[in-house]
């Protein structure tokens, strides 16, 4: 019976065993969580978790220890506080679980945890639009053109440039803003080194080139990397050098020139602070169709 816990554990009740794994889920280092799960047997770490409340992880936790306590063995106080400790790190863990699904809404449905883990959905920042997460999709100097798929929840390559170019600087998206062309806000970051693809990068925007293709308006965002020493001067679209904006504007104009039934309009730059209201209007977009439920992106 669950009653058995008491014996394994040295406590007097269920209900304090509970109690205890709960402060140790405050207490206990991280450490002794690690090894405590690497203790526990692999049937009772696949069940504890893969259970999606705090309750149901409880009921876990009596059930399959007490089932599994006549093939354990447990020999000395310390492997025991060290499934203890696994067991404790399980119940910290689904507890914060827990807790999202509730502020994502009463009804915890898929569909609105999706949504609330998404690239799509990353907070924008206290500072935004001055500065602004951005996530990097393709690095600088790449043909590959990799694109974030929100079903998979994973980078993947969408295709290799069919044109003799490269992307001239890092290139990604602002969460939360969508566009004419039903995808979020094209950022191009200009940094010294290539950013890793699939990271978050805070960045301040400069400027922005009026474009157009076969999916509808496809602006294109200039920024610099915001923790870069040497872009701290660069502030506004004066700042830039001119052959950097003719270069972007070449690039744009002939990348997809191979591809068929693909085209491309070029436009002029707009200023900073244009930028920043392109942000602004495109974020409010985003909130305005993200009020009328989940947001199906085109796909770049």
């Amino acid at each position: 019976s669950p009653d058995r816990l008491s014996d394994m554990f040295g406590f007097s009740s269920t209900r304090s065993l509970i109690s205890s794994l709960r402060g140790r889920a405050l207490s206990s280092s991280a450490a002794t969580f690690r090894r405590g799960v690497s203790s526990m047997p692999k049937s009772l770490y696949n069940k504890l978790s893969s259970s999606s409340s705090l309750n149901t992880l409880k009921k876990s936790v009596v059930q399959q220890v007490a089932e599994k306590s006549k093939s354990w063995s447990l020999q000395g106080a310390k492997k025991k506080m060290m499934i203890v400790g696994g067991i404790a790190a399980l119940l910290a863990g689904t507890s914060a679980f827990s807790k999202q699904v509730a502020e994502a809404g009463s009804s915890g449905s898929q569909t609105e945890l999706t949504n609330m883990i998404s690239v799509y959905d990353v907070p924008l920042g206290k500072k935004m639009p001055d500065v602004i997460p951005c996530f990097i999709e393709v690095s600088r100097g790449s043909r590959n053109k990799y694109e974030w798929d929100n079903e998979m929840g994973f980078l993947k390559l969408d295709r290799v440039l069919h044109s003799a170019v490269f992307y001239p600087h890092n290139y990604g998206f602002f969460p939360q803003t969508l566009c004419g062309d039903g995808d979020p806000l094209d950022v191009l970051v200009m940094g010294d080194l290539p950013l890793v693809p699939g990271s978050l990068v805070d960045v301040r925007p400069i400027a922005f080139m009026v474009m157009e293709d076969e999916k509808g308006m496809d602006e294109k965002v200039l920024a610099v990397v915001n923790q870069d020493p040497h872009y701290v001067e660069m502030k506004t679209l004066r700042d830039v050098p001119e052959h950097v904006l003719r270069e972007i504007a070449h690039f744009f104009s002939t990348y997809k020139a191979l591809e068929k039934r693909k085209w491309v309009k070029v436009g002029g730059w707009k200023g900073t602070e244009d930028t920043k209201d392109l942000i602004l209007e495109t974020h409010n977009t985003y909130k305005a169709e993200r009020k009328e439920g989940p947001i199906e992106y085109a796909g770049n």
